[in-house]
């Protein structure tokens, strides 16, 4: 097991030890929330077992980021990230919707809440993410080579997300906290209700565009200003007659898949067309595009019959 740990890379022990931290904020909140009767204190432990179930999918795709792709696996594991992405958001909705509901009910209908359970234990939640945050924000970034620098980035790119999520957290808590200490204060019933309410809807809405991201991203969806800047940069290039089979598409956050067939002037050299897709390839990696694949292709698959002189985008 020691061993094991020491074999995790800086990112994945830190990753480790803010879903454990978490994990003690779910059932800390979960139970104190229903002793307490705290509609808010369950519905933030709710949100931050959807962010362990995030995490430990952050740690597996650093590690799966690091094996190759095999004959079974031609990609890798790069969609496990939206899969993830879109199974957690589907779930975190359909908590937030029943809480939303819940949370009306309990408007009309008052229950008593225990605030000094309520506040106490959302303090404890409050040090917990923001320590949480910290964890993950107090990286330094010092590297001598520039692809380590790369690597680091992607890895970097990854939690950082995941921080900014910590930082969120600490904001719902600290929010819970009041709403304890105002319950106390004024003896007002009902700050519970609407507290949950708005975290709710706010969760919501953060869970709904998740789940828009990841769900077109596994369809295949792409950005059409994008692909249109990306077929533009092939179509300029002097040498490319005609291009049609176009596709573009997004398997994880970080990634842009680009194919395009190319007609090309059948008396070029092979020489002549490597150079052409060269210098095709660097200008769409520039552009933003990480996997691109060119098939040349002569005149004879030029859809129009026409002689090697225009520049038509054929997208079947």
């Amino acid at each position: 097991m020691i061993q094991l740990f020491k074999n995790l890379s800086s990112d994945q022990r830190r990753i480790g030890l803010v879903i454990a931290l978490n994990i003690a904020i779910v059932i800390i909140e979960s139970a104190v929330g229903v002793i307490s009767g705290s509609l808010a204190l369950l519905s933030d432990a709710w949100h931050n077992l959807s962010d362990v179930l995030a995490l430990v999918v952050t740690a597996i795709a650093l590690g799966l980021g690091t094996r190759p792709a095999n004959s079974e696996m031609t990609f890798g594991y790069i969609r496990s990230e939206m899969m993830a992405t879109f199974i957690n958001a589907g779930f975190l909705s359909l908590l937030m919707i029943w809480v939303a509901v819940e949370a009306v009910d309990r408007l009309l209908h008052p229950m008593p809440v225990d605030g000094w359970l309520m506040m106490i234990t959302a303090g404890i939640a409050l040090i917990i993410n923001t320590a949480s945050a910290i964890i993950l924000g107090g990286h330094a970034h010092a590297h001598t080579h520039e692809d380590d620098e790369a690597d680091e980035a992607e890895h970097d790119l990854n939690v950082r997300a995941a921080f900014w999520h910590m930082a969120s957290d600490a904001i719902l808590s600290l929010a819970v906290v009041l709403g304890g200490g105002a319950m106390i204060l004024w003896g007002i019933p009902w700050i519970d209700s609407v507290l949950s309410l708005v975290f709710a809807v706010v969760i919501l809405i953060a869970s709904g565009k998740l789940l828009k991201r990841s769900f077109e991203s596994l369809m295949d969806h792409a950005d059409p200003k994008m692909v249109g800047k990306l077929s533009q940069i092939v179509m300029n290039h002097p040498m490319v007659c005609q291009t049609h089979d176009i596709h573009m598409h997004c398997p994880s956050s970080k990634e842009r898949y680009f194919s395009a067939h190319i007609i090309l002037d059948e008396a070029l050299s092979l020489k002549e067309v490597e150079a052409v897709i060269e210098t095709l390839r660097h200008d769409l990696s520039y552009a933003g595009a990480t996997h691109i694949l060119l098939q040349p292709e002569t005149a004879k698959y030029n859809g129009s019959n026409e002689q090697c002189n225009g520049h038509i985008w054929h997208n079947h």
